[in-house]
């Protein structure tokens, strides 16, 4: 099983990274300054909270322990520098393609979808955290329309469908 021993320092520190990018993501497919804070807390909690597969297990296990050492000793994950004149999901999923490229290397192709259905089912409950649309919360839904299908790109990108 594949685990932070077999990355560089870099490579771990991008995989680190490729959470919060998959739930950043779906934040700004659909943009809703009362879903955001929602949101962003559904990311984290699913981070620490949510299943995790058996193929990926060790990684995954890896990598959110890292992860809770950050939050503990209140360390910033490095974030990707983005070009303000550029579609800031387009960068953010050429980001995630780049740091997800190291499991071509170092992981088996059981280890690196059930790690790409792991970051889908983190950007699914990030989805689902807030809600978009609507008026005064009338006509409001869990999982808008542009976010749906910011999950689709997400499962088409990963080869998951």
């Amino acid at each position: 099983m594949t685990n932070k021993a077999d990355f560089t320092e870099q490579e771990w520190e991008d995989l680190l990274l490729t959470p919060v990018l998959a739930g950043t993501y779906i934040i700004l497919a659909d943009l809703s300054v009362t879903a955001v804070p929602k949101e962003m807390k559904g990311l984290y909690s699913a981070m620490m909270n949510l299943l995790v597969p058996v193929e990926a297990d060790e990684l995954v296990s890896s990598l959110v322990a890292d992860l809770k050492q950050k939050a503990g000793n209140k360390e910033k994950l490095e974030q990707p520098s983005l070009e303000a004149n550029h579609d800031p999901r387009t960068q953010l999923m050429a980001i995630l393609k780049a740091n997800l490229a190291v499991l071509d290397d170092k992981a088996t192709p059981a280890e690196k979808a059930a790690f790409c259905g792991w970051l889908v089912s983190l950007a699914q409950a990030t989805a689902e955290a807030g809600r978009e649309g609507g008026f005064l919360g009338t006509g409001s839904v869990r999982v808008s329309e542009h976010e749906k299908a910011a999950l689709e790109e997400l499962r088409h990108t990963f080869g998951l469908i």
